[in-house]
């Protein structure tokens, strides 16, 4: 059964969403243009349409479970550890005819990272460096110089676009294996795998203009002065530019959409930036005890099947990635995990997803997530500002002085409070979901998503009236597992949790 693009799973009255989304990917493959100013994303014609279904067998509701905020033993240790690079084959990147390996020479040493002595570098807001034409005039020489070395040089601009295909296209097993797929998404591998790939980036770029300080900017869109897309990016003959983008976002002050899944908010745009602080705000709030929700799932060596449960940061940094992506064809450049990293407004996006990861583990009294040595012993390969072929461990990047950067301190205005309640103007939008609706358990049938007849469902709690210490060691989760959707159709699906009214 294919998703409806914006149907939802609701209670019997309007709550809030759920703590946490799951998303398998950025995009899906193709989709055909329309002229006019019509959203043709909802229903747009779709090409070679797939008769495989993802493997979610059919959609059940799961019980809410209690989860412990300690990992239990382990009989195995299972980090995931590089993959052969000499055995890249082809990726699943349509929009690259699926060709992204590196130019690998197996002749090459494989060392130790030797992590940086140089001064503390700060990385700063992108909508308050426009201002900055040293900087820019820096940033734009590096990447230009970047762009123009030898097309099969690691530090190639395209060649270091392709590691994020590498590593999120399928084109490599794990190591040991001919059949299981590295993939950097969908799990705890997602913030601190990113963090390096950013640092690489960041510390080749300074190497090529030989600056020792220079920094990429955070895309600030967590605030509401970061919220439309960076100016810097604007400029067409700009080497940070990039045609691929949708021009209906990226121009003429549009804010982001942090919830965006392919439809256009409806809403004013103080309505969104309330509804961005207010979503930001409940990310932090309900994962602060239990990492998982923040920053995703364990993903252990030889799993066969990724269970895809990202963090609720990957959902929002998703939402993002395809607010700038093309509306149609492949979603080039942002909105497809082949091509994301070719626009260079990419590294300005994850380093606010980096920066906003350090405020988590600030928030936190930076304890570590997971005492877990899968986890921490998780090694990945990079290309260094020297040239070298370097491996680094995930334990490694949780402080980012290590890798000797910091981010410039900016107002957090979703720390603060709030109204987060539905304001006159969304409730105006909802009147006709305020109806009182018998509602029953789930049942064992499969059940079809559908916009214009929402589902509605009781699930019973483990436990009610919890105690303040218990609440502090188990958090309650609800879980909607096994939903079934053809994999090449866009689908979203929305989840309000109630408390049901009286009897029903």
């Amino acid at each position: 059964m294919a998703l409806q693009l914006n149907s939802s799973f609701t209670g019997a009255s309007s709550a809030c969403l759920l703590h946490r989304e799951r998303s398998r990917r950025l995009n899906v493959p193709v989709v055909t243009c329309r002229q006019g100013n019509n959203d043709d994303r909802s229903d747009a014609a779709r090409q070679q349409k797939s008769p495989s279904l993802l493997d979610r067998r059919d959609m059940l509701l799961g019980l809410g479970g209690l989860y412990g905020l300690t990992a239990g033993p382990k009989v195995l240790a299972k980090p995931i550890m590089p993959p052969d690079l000499s055995k890249c084959h082809d990726a699943k990147a349509p929009a690259l005819d699926n060709h992204c390996c590196p130019p690998y020479n197996p002749s090459e040493t494989i060392s130790e990272y030797g992590f940086p002595a140089t001064p503390l570098r700060v990385r700063r807001p992108a909508h308050l460096v426009k201002d900055d034409q040293e900087y820019l005039d820096k940033y734009k020489e590096a990447v230009r110089r970047m762009k123009n070395l030898p097309a099969d040089h690691p530090w190639n601009y395209y060649q270091q676009a392709n590691v994020h295909c590498q590593y999120c296209n399928y084109a490599y097993y794990q190591q040991n294996t001919d059949d299981v797929p590295v993939q950097v998404h969908f799990s705890w591998i997602f913030l601190p795998w990113h963090r390096y790939y950013l640092h690489f980036y960041e510390r080749i770029l300074g190497k090529l203009i030989d600056d020792d300080t220079f920094t990429i900017p955070f895309w600030n869109w967590d605030t509401k002065d970061g919220m439309t897309f960076p100016a810097i990016f604007h400029e067409e003959s700009s080497p940070l530019s990039d045609t691929k983008r949708d021009q209906r976002h990226v121009k003429d002050g549009k804010i982001v959409d942090l919830k965006y899944a392919y439809t256009e908010n409806p809403a004013s745009n103080s309505e969104i930036i309330r509804e961005n602080l207010c979503f930001i705000q409940k990310t932090f709030k309900h994962s602060l005890s239990l990492a998982e929700l923040f920053m995703g799932d364990p993903v252990r060596a030889g799993e066969k099947e990724i269970q895809e449960a990202n963090g609720q940061l990957e959902v929002i940094h998703n939402a993002v990635h395809m607010w700038v992506g093309e509306p149609c064809g492949y979603k080039e450049n942002m909105g497809d995990f082949s091509t994301a990293a070719r626009d260079s407004v990419f590294f300005s996006h994850h380093s606010n997803v980096d920066r906003l990861w350090e405020i988590y583990r600030n928030l936190r009294g930076n304890r570590i997530e997971f005492e877990d040595n899968d986890w921490l012993d998780s090694t990945f390969l990079f290309y260094d500002e020297n040239e070298k072929l370097v491996k680094v461990k995930m334990g490694d990047c949780l402080n980012p002085t290590k890798l000797r950067y910091t981010f410039e301190q900016v107002p957090l205005p979703w720390l603060g409070k709030i109204n987060c309640q539905k304001t006159t103007e969304t409730k105006s939008k909802s009147t006709t979901e305020m109806s009182l609706t018998r509602v029953g358990e789930f049942g064992t049938t499969p059940k079809a998503l559908d916009a214009s007849n929402p589902l509605r469902v009781i699930v019973a709690r483990p436990k009610k009236n919890r105690k303040k210490k218990e609440k502090q060691e188990k958090v309650e989760v609800l879980q909607i597992n096994d939903i079934k959707v053809t994999t090449n159709e866009t689908a979203r699906f929305d989840v309000y949790v109630t408390v049901p009214y009286g009897d029903l």
